[in-house]
């Protein structure tokens, strides 16, 4: 079976190389890449085509368009990639050496719609933050999210899945246009609800960089495109029925929405100072008029038996305030964590 590995690259001109670096050292070689530059300001689409100039191994292509987005750029690499199964990779994320290797390996026959594997969540330093695995599986797609919603055996990211490529183009999946957050989600639950057969392995074969300066841990309020991104997965179920879609669509637009709602009223207050929830709430009202009262009408329906995301919705409907100022003190807490292991790390003082 061939590969195509999809990268879509904007202003990552100090990032491209060590992805390209990881995928010149696999294991297996014969795979087709395909960088997008989305209209980067920076380096990045000369950095990238400097190194395909000198590693012509990599059967790399370089195609550069106009600014329009990570969903943009990854549906360009896909209308041009040629490979049985298809991989999608950010261009500040790196591979393990074998994954190409075991993809093929584990797609051989191509009678698998997916492929999925395990990841670690890493610092710029090369340090695991966490590392998400999960057993052995050859299932439906229909039980993988199961697994994902339901179990919670089950943690996939964009770097860490495979799709053969004439199962989307079939199903007519492609990422939503213009989505800053969510569009992954979206991509990954739709092709699950149409998959037949989906494999997992166990092990760790790519490696997420959790950037500082990524708009996870900025202050965005487009980060809350992720409520459309969920409300059109759950349409997208119910034109494509499968076993216990509604314990899944119950579970995605209620538990799910309201944990990403407040990741991402976390991440905005963390990434600023100076800015408080109220300021937060209204900028989101500008941007989304009425998902904040949408998002309450969820927490007060709220019936299920997580504990932590329970308290955050206590602490919440009691009072948008009294949220901030949990999240301030979890911060500053985090904060004189980080500096004590500094200290101990320099040997400062001894425990």
């Amino acid at each position: 079976m061939s590969l195509s590995i999809v990268v879509p690259m904007y202003n990552l001109e100090h990032y491209v190389e060590p992805l390209l670096n990881s995928l010149l050292n696999q294991s297996e070689k014969q795979f087709e890449l395909i960088l997008v530059d989305d209209g980067s300001r920076d380096r990045t689409a000369q950095v990238a085509e400097e190194m395909l100039a000198r590693h012509p191994i990599l059967r790399g292509k370089l195609i550069r368009t106009a600014n329009g987005g990570v969903s943009a750029a990854r549906n360009t690499g896909l209308a041009a990639a040629s490979g049985d199964y298809v991989l999608f990779l950010d261009g500040d994320d790196y591979a393990d050496r074998s994954l190409v290797q075991r993809i093929e390996s584990s797609t051989a026959g191509g009678k698998t719609d997916i492929l999925c594997w395990g990841y670690n969540l890493v610092r710029e330093d090369g340090s695991t933050i966490v590392s998400f695995t999960s057993a052995s599986s050859d299932t439906t797609g229909s039980e993988a999210l199961k697994n994902i919603f339901v179990h919670k055996t089950l943690r996939i990211w964009t770097g860490s899945i495979a799709f053969k490529r004439t199962f989307l183009l079939e199903n007519g999946i492609s990422y939503t246009e213009r989505c800053v957050n969510g569009e992954d989600q979206e991509f990954i639950y739709k092709a699950l609800a149409r998959a037949s057969r989906v494999i997992s392995i166990p092990d760790v074969l790519s490696y997420y960089l959790q950037r500082t300066s990524s708009i996870t841990g900025t202050y965005n309020v487009n980060k809350f495109d992720v409520v459309a991104a969920f409300k059109r997965v759950a349409e997208y179920f119910s034109a494509h029925p499968f076993h216990e879609v509604h314990t899944i669509s119950d579970l995605l637009l209620n538990r799910e929405m309201t944990e990403n709602y407040f990741y991402n009223l976390k991440t905005c207050l963390n990434g600023t100072s100076g800015i408080g929830t109220r300021k937060l709430l209204r900028d989101i009202e500008l941007a989304y008029p009425g998902v904040n009262q949408e998002m309450l009408a969820v927490m007060r329906n709220y019936q299920g038996d997580d504990r932590q995301l329970a308290f955050q919705i206590k602490a919440f409907l009691i009072s948008p305030a009294l949220y901030g100022r949990l999240i301030h003190l979890d911060r500053s807490w985090l904060q004189f964590k980080q500096k004590l292991k500094a200290v101990i790390s320099r040997k400062e003082i001894k425990i």
